[in-house]
């Protein structure tokens, strides 16, 4: 395996960023997020976030938004005392609900 992120410590996590036979990624966090939740946006309710990722972080305070050419964290999207999001799900009406641990409570991501 290849490795380029970095622990809250700065040290890092692997020696190896080459490896014969493995490409290198199109996306990576330095440093390292805990993941808790991807979703693949297919909704209609935000129709320019289609294809996009919405990745729930443990050891922060947002969702984020991936996507584009190159792939590349386009959006962090907060919440009221939201603190560590737990999960990530989207639902059939296309919205964006997530968990966090702040009030325990639900989120729901709707157009403004």
């Amino acid at each position: 395996m290849i490795f380029y992120g970095r622990e809250y410590s700065v040290d890092r996590t692997g020696e190896v960023t080459e490896k014969a036979g493995m490409e290198q990624p199109e996306f990576y966090w330095d440093p390292l997020i805990t993941l808790s939740g991807t979703v693949i946006y297919s909704g209609l309710m935000f129709p320019e976030w289609r294809g996009h990722i919405l990745v729930g972080l443990l050891n922060s305070d947002h969702v984020a938004r991936v996507g584009g050419t190159p792939l590349q964290e386009i959006e962090r999207i907060y919440g009221v005392e939201l603190q560590r999001v737990r999960d990530l799900r989207e639902a059939p009406d296309g919205a964006p609900w997530f968990l966090g641990v702040g009030r325990g409570a639900l989120y729901l991501l709707a157009p403004a």
